[in-house]
């Protein structure tokens, strides 16, 4: 076991882990920037092929139902995916591929981005649907939903073994949080890792809140409702909203946050889960390195 002190130092420094590639590191300054244009972000993307073949993937993937292929990065912007959101999921495949997963038993990393996916998706499309007076930052939460579990992440590459212990004992011991096996076995939770690393990364500020209080919501935040939207979709996306036969009542705080009847919650998870096939054949894609 680590100590808190040693797990943050461990993390902060992380030794072992490869720098940001150059496209991460462009991307990355592109998420702060609203100047930057459709040609600078699909040159970016196209100097990397294997990103390039992840977007373009995911444009033609039936998710979208696109009737005629989408060929170019520019194309999957234009007609299908827009601006602000290819830069959020480009800057976040970039990101996943500096982790190395595979020296951590029972980690799934198709899991993983199915879930990011799912929060991601879910909670963009409920901050769309709120009223003037809830009005939500639908792009930020987007990349904050795909961001929002990057410390399990962090955590696997640099205690690969610890947290395969994590792993083993969350399905053995399903009534506990992982968040304290986190902390009894590896001295810090994925909320602290993701947090520390994405301040350190320069990330907006709403997404290191989002990532860092997961649902709770301080009631001096600024982004108090995303905090809290983000955190209750991921919440309804673990505990069954797409997969258990008896799925989770919606959070009562998801609810409250979005001025949203429990009618139309439902109308939108029934739609969402529709594309449960769908977002599983992308996380597929993403998963694979």
């Amino acid at each position: 076991m680590h100590t808190a002190i040693e797990a943050k130092q461990r993390v902060l420094k992380l030794q072992h882990l490869p720098p940001l590639s150059a496209t991460a590191t462009r991307l990355l300054a592109m998420l702060g920037d609203d100047g930057f244009s459709l040609d600078d972000l699909a040159h970016v993307i196209g100097q990397d092929p294997g990103l390039s073949a992840r977007i373009l993937g995911l444009a033609n993937s039936a998710y979208f139902g696109q009737t005629n292929p989408v060929l170019s990065i520019e194309d999957a912007i234009i007609r299908v995916l827009g601006l602000n959101m290819v830069k959020s999921l480009a800057f976040s495949i970039a990101v996943s591929g500096v982790f190395e997963s595979s020296s951590c038993r029972s980690f799934d990393l198709k899991t993983y981005w199915s879930q990011s996916l799912s929060i991601a998706m879910l909670s963009r499309q409920i901050s769309l649907a709120v009223d003037r007076e809830h009005r939500l930052d639908s792009d930020g939460v987007y990349l904050a939903g795909l961001l929002f579990d990057m410390g399990v992440l962090i955590l696997v590459h640099e205690f690969p073994e610890e947290y395969a212990r994590v792993l083993l004992l969350s399905k053995q011991q399903s009534s506990q949080d992982r968040s304290c096996l986190e902390m009894e076995l590896i001295g810090i939770d994925h909320r602290q890792a993701g947090a520390w690393l994405t301040h350190r990364w320069h990330l907006p500020e709403m997404i290191v809140k989002i990532i860092a209080q997961a649902g709770i919501g301080d009631d001096t935040s600024a982004y108090k409702k995303e905090i809290i939207l983000v955190g209750s979709v991921a919440e309804w996306v673990k505990h069954g909203l797409v997969s258990d036969s008896e799925p989770a009542e919606i959070p009562s705080a998801l609810k409250d946050c979005c001025g949203l009847s429990v009618e139309k919650l439902e109308t939108i998870k029934a739609r969402f889960v529709s594309k449960e096939e769908e977002i599983r054949v992308i996380a597929n894609m993403l998963a694979k390195k």
